[in-house]
């Protein structure tokens, strides 16, 4: 069986080596910040109260999300996943901007041009995420009372919902890929769906774990679910349930 051998367009090339380079950069940052702080001001914690069971119990949770996030996100953003991961906010910003930015120019994930596109998106989000967090900091004596208000705190309680609201809805009406269009793509995620629904129904009921939530299973239940979505949507596709068609089709 002959091994086919890829080559990377110039762009993409410089792209994941650059990438790479600069997401090196930027956890040598975020690890030794922290440590040149607490040398400066001489008040480094001691390993039994950093690596406890508080610690253990959140990393149960960030470390499947982030390998959720890195499986799932990766081959809709291409080279532009480093930028992402970089700079974070990827779910409710940076992932929009690069598919609004690929379906807006007509380009497919992970092309040559695809990821020209969706680095551009990803880069203008990320420069205008901080010009708007510098100017907030700089403001932030005279827009603080603003946020004291009894409008803008019941409104603040709404702010989420409304979000992620929105951000599903946008994900479900989305059926374009490029040059192609998903038809019937809802119905492959309807069995994961079902499965977070009952589990959540049966801890509520059975009270199987006690004073907690679902939260504390989210990383686990996005790495389970994974499969099941990829596995489900492959069958109703072969199926015939779930097409994909040319958009002159459609």
């Amino acid at each position: 069986m002959s091994k086919k051998n890829y080559t990377l367009d110039p762009f993409q090339a410089w792209a994941h080596r650059w990438g790479r380079i600069g997401t090196l950069i930027a956890l040598v940052y975020m690890i030794a910040l922290p440590f040149i702080v607490l040398n400066y001001y001489n008040c480094m914690p001691s390993l039994g109260s950093v690596f406890n069971v508080a610690t253990f119990g959140i990393l149960a949770i960030y470390i499947p999300v982030g390998i959720s996030e890195a499986l799932s996100y990766t081959p809709l953003m291409g080279a532009s996943s480093y930028l992402g991961f970089i700079t974070g906010n990827i779910m409710n910003l940076k992932l929009p901007c690069a598919v609004n930015a690929l379906k807006i120019a007509g380009k497919e994930a992970n092309t040559p041009e695809g990821d020209v596109v969706a680095s551009i998106g990803v880069a203008a989000s990320s420069i205008m995420t901080v010009v708007i967090l510098t100017i907030a900091a700089l403001l932030v004596n005279l827009i603080s009372p603003i946020f004291e208000l009894p409008a803008v705190k019941t409104m603040s309680n709404y702010l989420l919902p409304a979000l992620f609201g929105s951000m599903t809805l946008g994900l479900f009406s989305s059926t374009s890929a490029g040059s192609k269009v998903v038809v019937g793509g809802l119905k492959g995620v309807m069995p994961v769906i079902i499965i977070v629904s009952l589990i959540a129904l049966a801890n509520r009921i059975l009270n199987i774990m006690p004073g907690t939530t679902l939260m504390g299973m989210v990383g686990f239940l996005i790495l389970a679910m994974l499969p099941v979505a990829i596995i489900t949507s492959r069958i109703m596709w072969k199926k015939g349930k779930i097409k994909v068609i040319d958009k002159e089709q459609e």
